[in-house]
């Protein structure tokens, strides 16, 4: 693919980013559920670390049916729950993580360094820190990766007034999922619907910044550009899409 048309998928990408409205990037099942976690830390950082294979919707919605559940989302009385309890809260409630047998360590790991390491400030985590103190922190939480690392340092930035004044945005890439592979493919300039390929075209496309196309790639994925009929006509971007060169042939 030649440069030219790279600069031009590039632009219209970002052109999409500037139109999100910072709170759809926390879609709930209750508005309740979306002005907890842009209003607390550790609700926030519950949603971030279980992000793996499910909804948006229900992601976010989780610590909301937790606080329900237990009657509060207060860091220094989750921490005296065991695993086996953990477990029980996550089989009880409406909205689940995929990895649900994963989900109790996750919170239990997220819980003792909101705690021990922070005195229950889930947001000195970030506060005063470095980037790479930060991805640092929340890779010693079980079940979180480099993906799921780098989405939470970016969404920092779209809930919460405040900026890295370190972030090196050049190594920052994409968290690589089903929306993000699946556009990446069919624009045509990842070669596979894979995490690997996912992550080369970002950083192709925006090597400035190849993190700031996700939240782009993920709004036209869940909006337009579908696993199954997508809607290229309304597409934002169907003007330097592959897959719509191909449908006018």
């Amino acid at each position: 693919m030649q440069g030219i048309q790279l600069n031009r998928i590039t632009l219209a990408l970002q052109g999409v980013a500037r139109s999100i409205p910072s709170e759809k990037y926390f879609p709930t099942k209750d508005p309740e559920a979306a002005k907890l976690i842009v209003s607390d830390p550790y609700a926030f950082l519950i949603g971030c670390s279980l992000d793996r294979g499910t909804k948006a919707e229900i992601i976010w919605t989780i610590p909301y049916a937790i606080k329900r559940k237990i009657g509060h989302l207060d860091p220094h009385k989750v921490i005296y729950m065991t695993v086996s309890e953990l477990r029980e809260l996550f089989g009880s409630l409406e909205y689940r993580p995929r990895y649900i047998n994963d989900a109790p360590f996750t919170v239990r790991d997220l819980t003792q360094i909101v705690v021990n390491e922070f005195g229950g400030v889930a947001a000195a985590l970030w506060l005063r820190k470095r980037v790479s103190e930060v991805k640092r922190i929340l890779l010693s939480i079980h079940g979180v990766g480099p993906g799921i690392a780098n989405m939470t340092i970016l969404l920092i930035e779209k809930a919460f007034p405040f900026r890295f004044p370190d972030l090196d945005r050049k190594v920052m890439d994409i968290k690589p999922d089903v929306h993000t592979r699946r556009i990446l493919f069919r624009i045509g300039v990842s070669g596979a619907e894979t995490d690997e390929a996912a992550i080369s075209a970002a950083r192709l496309l925006n090597p400035e910044f190849p993190g700031g196309l996700d939240g782009p790639l993920w709004w036209i994925g869940r909006n337009w550009c579908i696993a199954s009929g997508p809607d290229c006509e309304n597409c934002p971007i169907s003007s330097v899409c592959k897959m719509q060169e191909r449908l006018r042939q």
